[in-house]
């Protein structure tokens, strides 16, 4: 906990992009912290999905995931969170919006200076990025800095089939639904927001220098990322999917 005004970040990406491994690079500097508890993995929070239920916001059905996340169960999970990070004692407001403000506000406070979210399912819903975006409109306090983290979505696909079986076509529907979304919200946040490709990454071609001022960070290994995984299903000969024309169009957005 700290006396600064406290910073956030948060990393949106879909899974198997490279969060975890970013996540785990800059919480290993002293400043940057995440949240101690959640039933989920990776220290993920679900936070704003499970607010957009808990709101009524619309959102998109996710395969092979419990997103959208019933009301309900919603309310009870951010309560328990909340309780388990800040105080068991936590008791919500009545009001919903203010519960759930208040709750992120709280949660930057504790974390502090240099709170770090990441939950991958965030990116795939719309109304979760507006929560996200009024936010920060409302606690200009609080400094943000968003990263957009974008993996090929080749070895997207592959990285879910190897490890989970996932099915390529539809998680390449995913993969083209959270970064179209991510292409309209950067234009929501000049100057707070920087799009990394994980490859650049993974091969420190990425210039991060704004983003270590941004988390004071003066020292950091350089071989802290490993690029062991690029461009795997070029190898596997049981892997023989294509990726549709509109996947293709979007990558090449992001210079794949």
């Amino acid at each position: 906990m700290t006396d600064r005004n406290p910073k956030c970040i948060i990393i949106l990406s879909t899974k198997s992009s490279g969060s975890s491994a970013l996540q785990n690079f800059l919480t290993s500097q002293m400043n940057v912290n995440r949240v101690k508890k959640t039933r989920h993995g990776e220290n993920e929070t679900l936070f704003w999905v499970k607010a957009a239920s808990v709101l009524g916001l619309p959102q998109v059905n996710m395969y092979d995931s419990e997103v959208p996340i019933p009301a309900k169960k919603a309310h009870k999970d951010l309560i328990q969170l909340l309780q388990d990070n800040l105080n068991s004692t936590y008791e919500p407001p009545s009001n919903n919006e203010e519960h759930i403000f208040n709750g992120w506000r709280l949660l930057c406070i504790e974390f502090g200076p240099i709170f770090l979210e990441k939950s991958p399912h965030h990116l795939h819903q719309y109304s979760a990025l507006q929560l996200i975006s009024k936010f920060i409109t409302e606690n200009p306090d609080i400094e943000f800095f968003i990263i957009g983290l974008v993996r090929n979505p080749m070895d997207t696909v592959y990285s879910m089939w190897e490890r989970w079986r996932g099915l390529p076509e539809k998680n390449q529907n995913e993969w083209y639904t959270a970064y179209r979304n991510l292409i309209q919200l950067r234009e929501s946040f000049p100057g707070r927001m920087i799009i990394i490709r994980y490859e650049d990454m993974v091969q420190n071609n990425t210039d991060f220098s704004y983003l270590y001022q941004f988390a004071e960070i003066t020292t950091y290994k350089k071989d802290f990322f490993h690029k062991g995984s690029l461009g795997k299903w070029k190898n596997d000969k049981s892997f023989g999917f294509q990726l549709s024309d509109k996947v293709v169009v979007l990558g090449q957005q992001f210079g794949y």
